[in-house]
């Protein structure tokens, strides 16, 4: 992962903006890493990803639910999509 500080990026934001297309960026302020600039097509696989965890885990909070169930035959007579 390509390095810049934050006076770098002030200088070179073109740059920046084109090596993220490539690979992560790491931002650096006072020799700290502060921030991460990725490009918008890895932003979005990242989102799609943890809106998939979400949903694991939503299904297998669902699936430990002692609850009573509703069968599928019931809730599709329920809803009129017999």
């Amino acid at each position: 992962m390509k390095e810049f500080s934050v006076s770098a990026i002030q200088e070179n934001l073109s740059l920046l903006i084109e090596q993220s297309q490539k690979e992560p960026i790491m931002i650096k302020k006072s020799g700290k890493p502060v921030s991460v600039v990725i490009s918008l097509e890895q932003y979005l696989e990242f989102v799609e990803a943890l809106e998939e965890l979400d949903d694991i885990a939503a299904a297998e909070e669902a699936m430990r639910d002692p609850s009573p169930t509703i069968p599928w035959d019931e809730v599709k007579r329920d809803l009129g999509l017999n």
